[in-house]
């Protein structure tokens, strides 16, 4: 009898081991997903974004929004459905400038000087942060991009 409980007691803890070893590891899997679905989500709003135009910082249109705009365009994944409540969006657009010619570059959101005159130059680099977030907003991925004309 002892032993009889001693093998059923063993057999318990076995299996509520393997069930919970599944449990993890299916839930691993699907975190796994969503970071990988994010990046290629990511990578189709960069591309997008990249294809085109530049939008220059002294626009009536706000780069952020229009970039937003082409970002959302890409294809979305079919796992992420719009219902979903998965989103992606360009989170920030940062100028490499400089605040007066003595000063190393830097990127920041405040150096428009596109038509100042100031530090002209035929290439306004510009820095496009984009965020993916998965459907429970959980997953948080960033993609940086450099986006010029030329």
């Amino acid at each position: 009898m002892i032993e009889m409980l001693v093998a059923i007691t063993l057999m318990g803890i076995v299996v509520v081991t393997v069930l919970v070893a599944m449990r993890t590891t299916t839930k691993a899997a699907a975190i796994d997903r969503d970071h990988a679905i994010a990046f290629a989500w990511l990578q189709a709003a960069s591309d997008e974004v990249y294809r085109q135009p530049r939008v220059p910082c002294d626009s009536a249109t706000d780069p952020v929004s229009t970039y937003s705009t082409y970002a959302q365009s890409a294809a979305r994944p079919n796992q992420w459905p719009v219902s979903s409540g998965a989103t992606i969006a360009v989170t920030n657009v940062e100028y490499l400038g400089r605040a007066s010619s003595s000063d190393p570059f830097e990127w920041d959101a405040t150096y428009c000087f596109e038509g100042s005159g100031y530090l002209d130059s035929p290439l306004y680099t510009q820095r496009v942060t984009i965020e993916a977030r998965n459907p429970s907003g959980e997953i948080v991925k960033t993609l940086q991009m450099v986006k010029n004309e030329g």
